[in-house]
C-alpha cells in the first residue's frame, strides 16, 4: 500500500455551539469542543475506521476531514477532493427506482423525459453500462434496480449508494454510521462491501462507527478511537505486518 497522505489534519480543533436545555433566556448556548489538537494522515488506499461512543464528535470530525465544515482551529488538507458518501440517512429519492438513484448524477444536463429504461446503459453509456453490471453483481443489488427505495431494506439502500459512490469513480468513500440502524448479518454485510471497495477497486475508506474493535480489525486496516479530547489508534495491520 502506497503510504501517500490524501487528507491530512493539522493541529484541528472542533468546537460548536449547542443550544442549553432548559435555558430561561433565548437563544442561550455554550461552546462544545469534542475534539482538540488533533494530528491525523489519511493514507491513500487505507480502510481507516474512526469509532468513539455518542457524542464524542465522531461526525464533526468526519465533516472537517470531507470539507463539509471547518475546523475552528487548525488546518486540514487535501491531496485527493474525489469524494463519495454512505451516510446513516438515506439520500435515495423515493420517486425514483434504484437504478435511476444510482444513475441520476449522469442524467443532470440530459433530457429529463426520454423514453425507455434507465438500465439501456450499454446503448446510452457504452463502457459505463458494462462497469455498473460488475457492481450491481458485486454487491448485490441485481434483483432491487427496478424497486424503490421504501421497498428495500436499508443496507440494501446503503450499498446502492455505494454503488453510486463507486460508478461516479470516487477515490475516497466517507461513511457515518451506516451499519446504525442495521442488524448483525446487515452490518457484516455492509462491512464486507466496503471491505471489497477497498481492496478489489482501490477505493480509500473513511468509516465512522461504534463498531466493537474486535469487529472492525476483520476489515478496517487502521482503526483510531476519540478519547479525552483526541484520537489513539487501536490497532494497525499495516505495521502488524
Amino acid at each position: 500500500m502506497s503510504q501517500k497522505w490524501v487528507i491530512k489534519l493539522e493541529n484541528v480543533t472542533i468546537s460548536y455551539r449547542v443550544e442549553k436545555p432548559g435555558a430561561l433566556r433565548p437563544r442561550s448556548s455554550k461552546i462544545f469542543t469534542p475534539l482538540e489538537g488533533i494530528f491525523l494522515d489519511v493514507l491513500e488506499g487505507e480502510f481507516l475506521s474512526i469509532s468513539g461512543p455518542n457524542g464524542s464528535g465522531k461526525t464533526s470530525l468526519l465533516n472537517v476531514m470531507s470539507g463539509v465544515k471547518s475546523p475552528f482551529k487548525g488546518r486540514v488538507s487535501w491531496q485527493e477532493k474525489s469524494f463519495g458518501f454512505v451516510s446513516q440517512d438515506q439520500f435515495l429519492l423515493p420517486e425514483l427506482t434504484i437504478a435511476e438513484n444510482i444513475l441520476l448524477p449522469f442524467y443532470f444536463g440530459k433530457e429529463s423525459h426520454e423514453q425507455g429504461s434507465v438500465l439501456d446503459t450499454h446503448d446510452r453509456y457504452g463502457e459505463l453500462g458494462q462497469v455498473l453490471e460488475t457492481y450491481f453483481a458485486r454487491f448485490k443489488i441485481e434483483d432491487i434496480l427496478e424497486k424503490r427505495p421504501g421497498t428495500c431494506s436499508i443496507g440494501q439502500q446503503q450499498r446502492a449508494l455505494l454503488v453510486r459512490a463507486l460508478t461516479m469513480d470516487r477515490k475516497i468513500i466517507f461513511a457515518d454510521e451506516p451499519e446504525q440502524n442495521l442488524d448483525s448479518d446487515g452490518r457484516i454485510e455492509l462491512l464486507e462491501s466496503f471491505l471489497e471497495a477497498n481492496r478489489e477497486f482501490g477505493k480509500t475508506i473513511v468509516l465512522v462507527t461504534q463498531e466493537h474493535p474486535d469487529v472492525l480489525k476483520r476489515y478496517a486496516t487502521r482503526g483510531v478511537k476519540i478519547r479525552d479530547l483526541g484520537l489513539v489508534e487501536i490497532f494497525n495491520s499495516e505495521s502488524a505486518a
